[in-house]
């Protein structure tokens, strides 16, 4: 009897522990589960820590900003070989977040102009109006966009920078005259047409906006024969499209733009230094003169901000950036952020923690500043795009480059600014 008492109370002893381990294993079990309903997000505590996951895992920064604008990020390179597209850390990075990019070189004339097949066409002609082009450097970049559903940005038709000057002389030769005003504005004419037409024929729907005419408001001298100061030189030369044509440039190339565009394509004025005052007035009055004649769509402004200037993004100082956008809100065309960076000493390329730390913190402000002024907000600005002009740091195809810019280091790793940008978009 006394054994099998014994007996009894050991097998109570075992029932006792297995249950203790079963209610251990599902305790596990339910933490396990806990874990993996956030995957991707590191747990303190009951705290998780956003910053832990990764670019890769977590959320796109175009579905997270697609309430309000589309997500740029230029594709920079000097040739085709050298395109961001070419290497895969950056090529993922913009398939994952953008819905939008340009070509920070490979559309612009000097690259699209063919001089060997215009110099023969001018040989026998000094006056020769046909332009031949070559869309070799861009083709790759358009390819991967229209593959990927990315949109482009063509940038740009008219510059006076990068501009072969052979393209404004007699014979498509750079040492001759001047060639007349007339034959320059057929030249504009066929040079337009022909990108244009390109496009809407390879890339239809892909090239969503163009940027027609590019920094022509001088800074403070110029041509104020209009209401707007027209930039006569560049670098100690001329304004090769002023010296041919006169302030009438402008107008004729969003005119000839206006003709040949895919219809839908946004027309858009892109400059820098758009919040000084007084160049910031002469692009509102050229913009609102070429709106009247319906002949452009937004305005493209480059921030041209740093670290510290201006010292305020947001604020109603004169030269605020949300000054700035209230001004050219009041034009009732569409805004895009085209040239987006904040940069630490090029030279150097110091990354100091507390240099890092106010890039970061000027980046958060500013996608603050451009949330709170879209229309989805209750904004003034129908801002349709925001472009950062790059991807990574030191750009991983170069070997010798120092620059300190964008959202992820050189070896395509987000940096403090990138998580901050994913907050802002992730905070309601």
């Amino acid at each position: 009897m006394k054994s099998s008492k014994i007996t009894a109370l050991i097998l109570c002893f075992c029932l006792m522990l297995s249950m203790t381990a079963c209610g251990s294993n599902n305790s596990t079990e339910n933490k396990t589960n806990s874990n993996k309903a956030a995957s991707g997000s590191a747990v303190t505590g009951n705290k998780k820590t956003s910053r832990d996951v990764s670019d890769v895992d977590g959320p796109a920064l175009k579905d997270l900003y697609a309430k309000y604008f589309m997500m740029g990020a230029a594709i920079n390179g000097s040739d085709k070989s050298t395109a961001a597209i070419h290497h895969e850390g950056m090529a993922n990075i913009l398939k994952k977040h953008y819905n939008s990019t340009t070509l920070s070189n490979l559309m612009k004339p000097c690259y699209l102009l063919d001089e060997k097949a215009c110099v023969k066409k001018g040989k026998k002609n000094a006056n020769a109006t046909d332009v031949s082009l070559n869309f070799d450097s861009c083709k790759e970049s358009l390819d991967f966009c229209k593959e990927n559903g990315i949109k482009m940005r063509g940038h740009t038709l008219v510059w006076h920078n990068q501009t072969p000057e052979w393209f404004f002389k007699k014979n498509y030769d750079a040492k001759k005259g001047y060639v007349s005003k007339k034959v320059m504005a057929k030249r504009m004419e066929n040079y337009i047409k022909g990108v244009l037409e390109f496009c809407k024929k390879n890339y239809p729907g892909v090239v969503y906006c163009f940027d027609v005419v590019n920094e022509c408001v001088d800074d403070g001298t110029g041509d104020d024969s209009v209401n707007w100061n027209c930039r006569t030189t560049f670098n100690g030369g001329d304004n090769f499209w002023y010296a041919t044509m006169g302030t009438d440039y402008v107008e004729k190339a969003f005119t000839y733009a206006r003709k040949y565009a895919e219809k839908g394509m946004k027309l858009i004025y892109n400059d820098y230094n758009v919040y000084v005052p007084a160049k910031e007035q002469n692009i509102y009055n050229l913009v609102k003169g070429l709106k009247e004649k319906n002949l452009i769509d937004g305005i493209g402004l480059q921030p041209t901000v740093d670290l510290y200037n201006p010292d305020e993004l947001k604020g109603d100082s004169y030269d605020s950036f949300e000054n700035c956008l209230k001004k050219y809100a009041e034009l009732n065309v569409d805004i895009q952020i085209t040239e987006l960076s904040f940069k630490i000493d090029e030279e150097t390329g110091e990354r100091d923690e507390k240099s890092l730390k106010r890039q970061a913190d000027r980046y958060q402000e500013m996608f603050e500043l451009l949330k709170k002024m879209d229309t989805a907000s209750g904004g003034p600005c129908n801002i349709t795009s925001v472009t950062v002009f790059g991807i990574c740091d030191d750009y991983p195809l170069y070997d010798d480059l120092v620059q300190c810019l964008y959202l992820w280091d050189k070896n395509a790793k987000p940096k403090e600014s990138f998580y901050r940008v994913r907050e802002v978009g992730e905070s309601k």
